[in-house]
């Protein structure tokens, strides 16, 4: 079966709709997978990223160019498709496939959608009769699932901080700046992810210290593991840091991040804030906050994670 993926990631986007995509490709090997993105410099690192998995890669001008490739089933990982064209592009093949998370479409006139997040089932998707839905479950990395959660600690030692795959405006910068006073003043270390599509690099490599740690190719587990508090923005790394126990700092940096966001507060397992408000909620984040954030997530984050049966699910719902 030819499986055709649509997804982009690099500096202005970041890198999470790829490497949710090349995990989905993970569990569905043995079929025929290649994907295809907009063919534009600043998405580089994500072409990498996918060639380095060792998947073929097409460069299209844009979306619209799907068109002229071949494949039974198309899956679309993009905020930039609108509802029109998963209409239009149908007629090219066999079954069509989207991942979504914020339900911003007016309708989804496609085969299957899947929603990776625990809110999916509470968004108003209006959708064509013939759709089946796959909500919930993460796609999350091994190392992520098997570990064990760590201990609360009574003093916080380590943070961890992360943007994700790309930091475009500097904010990894400006966050460790503004906690450099909490951290002299309670000898805390703040580890700092640095992702290839970071633009300001140099910069943060400018602040190292011996209360400030960088890593460039960060071993994401490993640094979320050491950690008493996590700090980071409401995307995919929330639920790396919620699987492994980590009390969260979280923040919005785009407008599909606020679900997560109101639904991690409803649940009570992540303090929500501004960037600029982070020193003073890690001023209040004493022993028992934590553990409070920690009884919620053991309570009330019971996800679904992605394994070898996806595969075989992945048909069953498109009918094949």
């Amino acid at each position: 079966m030819k499986i055709l993926i649509y997804a982009n990631g690099g500096e202005k986007i970041g890198l999470g709709h790829i490497m949710r995509c090349l995990r989905l490709a993970f569990y569905l090997k043995g079929c025929d997978i290649s994907f295809a993105s907009d063919d534009k410099k600043w998405l580089s690192h994500g072409h990498e990223l996918i060639k380095n998995a060792g998947f073929k890669l097409y460069k299209i001008p844009n979306h619209q160019a799907l068109a002229s490739l071949d494949a039974q089933i198309l899956l679309i990982d993009s905020y930039d498709v609108r509802a029109d064209f998963f209409t239009y592009i149908k007629k090219f093949f066999y079954k069509v496939v989207c991942i979504d998370d914020e339900c911003e479409l007016k309708f989804y006139d496609v085969d299957l959608i899947i929603n990776p997040n625990p809110y999916a089932s509470t968004l108003p998707y209006k959708l064509s009769p013939r759709t089946k839905t796959l909500f919930g479950l993460l796609f999350l990395r091994t190392e992520f699932i098997k570990a064990k959660k760590i201990t609360i600690n009574k003093n916080i030692k380590n943070i961890f901080l992360t943007l994700g795959g790309s930091d475009d405006k500097n904010l990894s910068y400006f966050i460790a700046k503004s906690i450099q006073n909490y951290l002299l003043s309670r000898n805390v270390i703040l580890h700092i992810a640095i992702a290839k599509a970071f633009k300001y690099k140099k910069e943060l490599l400018g602040l190292e210290s011996s209360f400030i740690k960088c890593y460039e190719n960060a071993p994401m587990a490993e640094l979320m593991l050491g950690c008493d508090v996590g700090v980071c923005a409401c995307g995919q790394t929330v639920y790396e840091f919620l699987s492994l126990g980590v009390p969260i700092i979280s923040f919005v940096l785009a407008s599909n991040q606020k679900n997560l966001a109101l639904f991690g507060v409803h649940q009570g397992y992540l303090i929500f804030t501004r960037p600029e408000n982070i020193a003073m909620e890690l001023e209040k984040m004493s022993f028992e906050t934590r553990l409070n954030l920690r009884a919620n997530i053991n309570q009330n984050f019971c996800p679904i994670f992605i394994d070898e049966n996806f595969k075989s699910l992945f048909f069953t719902l498109l009918g094949l």
